[in-house]
């Protein structure tokens, strides 16, 4: 179990946690610095809307309990890999700590999927700056978060480097 685990892990019963306050410049911006995005648990019907809505995500194990059952070892239908990563930077920004100084979405690297999460799950994003660096163009800067997302048993379900462009 990784420190970030286990610090979830003993905290889950902590609902007040604080969270820092929103990032107003570029000074502001704490390389090794984390905080926690809101837990929102998943359920088996957002799974059908969403694999539903897009066109991507109709493999059986999304779509149908049956196949899941009798060719899988998995024990529900699996919510998608990039429906995880749009949820953890959905409930990140929804702590308003870096929408504030946004100007543009990067990219995501390095995702990685650990475990699957299932409907019933609840999902808790943690982002982690790794780096931080001005542009050649000021006042404009490079921010680059480590996100892990976890279950409520403080399990890692994905993780993946989330990149801004932010105003310096």
């Amino acid at each position: 179990m990784t420190s970030l685990s286990h610090h979830r892990k003993k905290n889950m019963s902590d609902t007040s946690r604080q969270r820092p306050a929103p990032w107003t410049g570029f000074e502001d911006i704490v390389v090794g610095s984390s905080f926690e995005g809101f837990g929102r648990t998943i359920s088996d019907a957002e799974i059908t809307m969403m694999t539903a809505m897009t066109t991507g995500f109709h493999q059986p194990i999304h779509t149908n309990i049956e196949y899941v059952r009798s060719h899988t070892a998995f024990t529900g239908l699996l919510l998608p890999g990039p429906l995880i990563i749009s949820y953890a930077i959905g409930l990140l920004s929804a702590t308003l700590v870096y929408s504030g100084i946004t100007i543009a979405f990067v990219g995501l690297d390095q995702v990685r999927s650990k475990v699957p999460a299932y409907g019933g799950d609840t999902l808790t994003p943690t982002a982690t700056v790794r780096a931080k660096k001005l542009t050649s163009n000021p006042p404009k800067g490079i921010v680059e978060l480590d996100i892990v997302v976890s279950k409520q048993d403080g399990t890692e379900v994905q993780t993946f480097l989330y990149t801004l462009m932010v105003r310096a």
